[in-house]
């Protein structure tokens, strides 16, 4: 029966951690098994928002909202993230460019 608390505590205290180092200083809730990150689409300078971050989001169809439920990859060869995983929230970029679907 303790070999089986243990694992238990572990697991979560496990999951507690992941949720920690991934959205810590970020505002992060659980969905669907992993985060949701939020933000106005007027939003400049962030990852999000930007026509060259490789992560999965998507625009609301009232089109005032970017979410997302992942890290993405920069492509913009003139930011000093080229090359690199970062979060929707990594900013403020000085090489920021809109997003296309943004109007």
């Amino acid at each position: 029966m303790e070999q089986a608390n243990r694992r238990q505590f572990l697991g979560k205290t496990g999951k507690l951690m992941g949720v920690a180092v991934l959205g810590g200083g970020f505002t992060a809730t659980a969905a669907n098994a992993g985060l949701k990150y939020e933000m106005s689409s007027t939003t400049e300078g962030k990852c999000a928002t930007c026509r060259y971050w490789g992560g999965i989001r998507k625009l609301s169809k009232d089109g005032k909202t970017v979410s997302s439920q992942s890290l993405g990859y920069c492509n913009n060869p003139e930011s000093h993230h080229y090359h690199q995983t970062t979060t929707p929230e990594t900013g403020p970029m000085k090489k920021w460019r809109k997003w296309e679907v943004i109007s």
